[in-house]
């Protein structure tokens, strides 16, 4: 199963969201992450407009989000509920990070089951009844002093697990025209350039050269140059010369 059919069967619950902005912040989060389901249980309100207007994107979501008067009807036909809270409590529950989680949910869903994440209302989130309808209970790791976190930035950190660990991150474009790494002999001149420019600009009359150069050689392998990058150096540092040479100023002495 692709990485997009995966996040296919996964479904955002919102249980009593206030706020049609919230809602708004959290579809723009789906739309980010890749997610595409969105059921509602007892909204506050449900003002496409008003979510639209916030979400930016996403009217696809909103269309086909659907509203429930019980929390049990939104999530009926998930084998999986992975809820959320703000802080650990005393009852003993299947407690997860978001990394965890996210490996659960798509093994899950990659062996045929559908998958809910619910998320609780603005100010007090889960009660303990709704969490008993969970199988896993996540707590993102926050500092304790400031634990509640808004409801997207909780739906956004969850997705964004799910989202890599069903490996729908797109690789980094790979560069426009490649090119092999510099050899020794090219370091070995891009270095030498370096050093003629720097005896022009009278540089190391308060340095000495040789530690100074063994700093330029380790730079240069940590930056791990290719022949394209080297050559650019080795014209830049030849251009200070070349410089000096068309002001009329002594790059010799």
């Amino acid at each position: 199963m692709g990485s997009r059919q995966v996040l296919k069967r996964v479904i955002v619950v919102l249980d009593e969201p206030q706020d049609p902005v919230n809602i708004g912040a959290v579809v723009r989060t789906m739309k980010n992450m890749g997610l595409g389901r969105l059921h509602l249980a007892r909204p506050g309100g449900f003002e496409p407009y008003r979510i639209q207007a916030v979400a930016h994107t996403g009217a696809d979501i909103i269309e086909s989000a659907r509203v429930f008067e019980r929390l049990d009807d939104a999530l009926a036909g998930t084998r999986l509920v992975v809820g959320t809270t703000a802080r650990g409590r005393r009852v003993r529950r299947n407690y997860l990070r978001p990394r965890e989680a996210a490996a659960e949910v798509v093994g899950a869903v990659r062996s045929g089951e559908e998958v809910a994440l619910l998320f609780g209302r603005e100010d007090r989130g889960l009660s303990n009844d709704e969490l008993d309808l969970c199988s896993r209970i996540v707590v993102i790791p926050t500092d304790p002093r400031h634990s509640s976190l808004n409801l997207a930035q909780a739906v956004l950190v969850l997705a964004y697990e799910i989202f890599l660990a069903a490996g729908a991150a797109p690789p980094f474009k790979k560069p426009r025209r490649a090119s092999a790494r510099a050899s020794r002999d090219e370091l070995k001149s891009l270095v030498g350039e370096v050093e003629a420019s720097l005896h022009a600009i009278d540089f190391f009359k308060a340095h000495k050269v040789t530690p100074i150069l063994r700093t330029v050689r380790e730079v240069a392998a940590r930056a791990d140059l290719d022949e394209r990058e080297a050559a650019l150096f080795k014209a830049m540092a030849y251009e200070v010369r070349n410089y000096l040479a068309r002001q009329g100023l002594d790059s010799t002495s």
